[in-house]
Parts: structure tokens; sequence; C-alpha cells
């Protein structure tokens, strides 16, 4: 049974006083805004790429937990 999982958005502050957030699941950052609050529109479009999650998953044949 595949499960959809939703990701959550870890919001960090740059240098420069700018927000980035970044997608637990795929671990790529969404966007980076002046304003924190101008990231949610860029979290609700963001789709993980299948083959990105893949690349990350221990499940898949000959990877190891090291070095992913």
């Amino acid at each position: 049974m595949v499960q959809n999982f939703r990701p959550n958005f870890p919001h960090r502050l740059n240098a420069d006083g700018s927000y980035r957030s970044i997608c637990t699941l795929c671990r790529v950052e969404v966007a980076t805004a002046k304003a924190e609050s101008e990231l949610s529109l860029h979290e609700q479009n963001h789709k993980c790429n299948p083959i990105r999650l893949y690349q990350l998953s221990e499940f898949r044949p000959g990877s190891h937990a090291i070095g992913l």
C-alpha cells in the first residue's frame, strides 16, 4: 500500500534577512523570499521529484544509509 505523505517546510533565516523554505521529504529548497509569509504559496505548489525521492530512499536496491 502506497502512502501519501505531506511534507513539512521548515523555514530558515538567511544572513541577509530573507527566509528560505525546505521540503522535508525531498530536501530541496522550495523558495527564498524577503517575507516569511511569501513562502506559503510556493509550498502549496511544491511537488517532490519522484526520482529525487527514489535517490534518497533507503529502500532502493543497493542503497546504504551512509552517504545518502
